[in-house]
């Protein structure tokens, strides 16, 4: 079991949103930039000005494909799965890691959804466990399939009602 990747994908809006989340934060770099260049260029630092310019619009330009990269990437490489020992997660692209959390330790079994990914339609899942080193998190499924995950942990775990 343990040997291969997990079946279940993410749903396929989270590249759209990751995609999004990176644009936000590469907007904010850009007027954080521009800000920075207009307030020098004012204080008749015109060099300094073309400097940060220069080199602000080079990051930006990195941020940008960045994100769009990052995006790609994570939504690819991340799968889950429920097995007869516990939730099967396997994420990352450049740093893999493979985690099995067991039935038997998880304590609560939890959705969540900010502004931006309830714009996108999806939910998150939080499992917290008894473990020193945490739960884990499923990002981006389709609400349907969230709460059926949560119901199969839940039941699984032995978790009571309304937990």
């Amino acid at each position: 079991m343990i040997l291969r990747e997990p079946v279940n994908a993410l749903d396929p809006r989270m590249r759209a949103y990751r995609t999004t989340q990176g644009a936000i934060l590469t907007l904010v770099a850009a007027g954080l930039v521009t800000g920075a260049t207009v307030i020098l260029a004012t204080a008749g630092a015109a060099t300094a000005a073309w400097v940060v310019g220069v080199l602000g619009a080079l990051a930006v330009g990195v941020l940008a494909v960045l994100s769009v990269l990052v995006a790609q990437l994570s939504y690819r490489h991340y799968r889950y799965e429920v097995t007869e020992l516990g939730l099967y997660v396997a994420k990352g692209w450049l740093w893999r890691r493979w985690q099995v959390v067991p039935h038997a330790r998880v304590q609560t079994v939890d959705t969540k959804a900010g502004p931006l990914m309830r714009a996108f339609g999806l939910v998150a899942v939080e499992v917290t466990t008894a473990s020193a080193a945490g739960g884990s998190e499923i990002p981006g499924l389709e609400p349907a399939v969230a709460h059926a995950l949560v119901e199969e942990l839940a039941l699984r775990a032995g978790l009571e009602e309304g937990t």
